[in-house]
């Protein structure tokens, strides 16, 4: 029976000491695979970054053109050739509307 006990507080002895054995050893991986982890993350912000400023500079070409389309279309050039073009004769000579000198009936 003592054989039993002592037998009994050894195997138990052991399980703890593997217990204590298998943690650090999942602390251990832990502690390695942190940080691959964050620098995975951190690479695919870095990515999700790139592609939005790519978007971003995209957006801000388009505004550029349109800006430069709008300063295009409102130059005084363009108004005048528009002008000779549709007729409206800008720079013609002013006709006289009303007759000066003549009674009003």
């Amino acid at each position: 029976m003592i054989d039993d006990v002592q037998n009994v507080s050894v195997k138990s002895g052991n399980h703890g000491f593997i217990g204590i054995v298998v943690l650090l050893i999942l602390m251990g991986l832990m502690v390695c695979m942190v940080p691959v982890y964050m620098q995975n993350r951190i690479n695919h912000l870095y990515g999700n970054f790139y592609s939005l400023r790519e978007k971003v500079n995209l957006l801000n070409r388009e505004i550029l053109l349109q800006e430069f389309e709008i300063n295009k279309l409102t130059s005084l050039e363009y108004l005048a050739d528009f002008a000779e073009h549709a007729g409206l004769g800008l720079y013609d000579v002013p006709v006289k509307v009303m007759v000066s000198g003549v009674p009003n009936e």
